[in-house]
């Protein structure tokens, strides 16, 4: 075989070689270009809560006692000794907590003839009641009535309702914050998610305002005389409480 025939071959061999070996790397672009392309990581931030009614345990009672006059030394006295008369008769009520709260001392003022004058002071001492034993503190208030004025009345979760709502209610908001996430992945296409940051509320309660005493009651209370008590009539409404959980998910393919 001479030298040329062999030149060609060798050519032929290597032009052949180049040609079968771009139809693989075409091959291989296309099956590239036809896979599904991967699923980048998707942050999702979520929130979730639960609520739910409950009828509260502890009730809050406010009382004051108030002397007007022109002494001002004399009210205090006199208010003293009242808020003394009636700490002293809360403790016949162990299952009453009873503290001092604002005392305070106010002109009072009469318009003559068009100008305003002092006519003498008010001086006021409130007293906080407290119970989970509402009979127990509507008996207190019937004795303490006819010495003391009654200014409010309210009803809130006592501490044991606290903790138990609040148990019972995180684990329902919990379980609807993960549900949310499990939903939402695969909604948008992923199998699942992982937790990156999380928030858990604290009990939230609505409706726990002071209540001013009903007319009703305050003719009861007038009526009420210290030999013959009459308990308050104490019937406690209904609160909303609720809990919340809001954070963030990372989606994974």
């Amino acid at each position: 075989m001479t030298t040329c025939h062999c030149l060609a071959r060798a050519l032929r061999a290597c032009i052949l070689g180049c040609v079968l070996g771009l139809g693989c790397a075409s091959a291989a672009c296309a099956a590239a270009a036809v896979q599904p392309p991967l699923q980048a990581p998707a942050i999702l931030q979520l929130q979730a809560g639960a609520s739910d009614e409950v009828v509260p345990q502890r009730v809050v009672a406010l009382l004051a006692a108030v002397a007007q006059g022109d002494d001002i030394a004399a009210l205090n006295r006199q208010v003293a000794a009242e808020l003394k008369a009636a700490l002293e008769r809360a403790r016949a009520f162990p299952a009453v907590r009873a503290s001092t709260g604002e005392i305070y001392t106010t002109p009072r003022w009469s318009v003559v003839q068009g100008s305003s004058r002092q006519e003498g002071w008010t001086v006021g001492a409130q007293l906080h009641l407290r119970s989970d034993d509402a009979h127990a503190l509507a008996s207190l208030l019937g004795a303490l009535a006819p010495r003391l004025q009654l200014q409010s009345i309210r009803w809130e979760l006592s501490r044991a309702q606290s903790r138990q709502q609040l148990a019972a209610l995180s684990a329902r908001a919990i379980a609807e914050f993960r549900a949310r996430a499990l939903g939402a992945a695969r909604d948008f296409g992923y199998t699942g998610y992982s937790v990156r940051r999380v928030d858990l509320g604290s009990l939230q309660i609505a409706g726990a305002r002071p209540q001013p005493l009903s007319l009703s009651a305050v003719r009861g209370l007038a009526a009420a005389s210290p030999e013959q008590p009459t308990p308050v009539a104490l019937q406690p409404g209904v609160q909303q409480i609720s809990v919340s959980v809001q954070g963030s998910v990372q989606l994974q393919p």
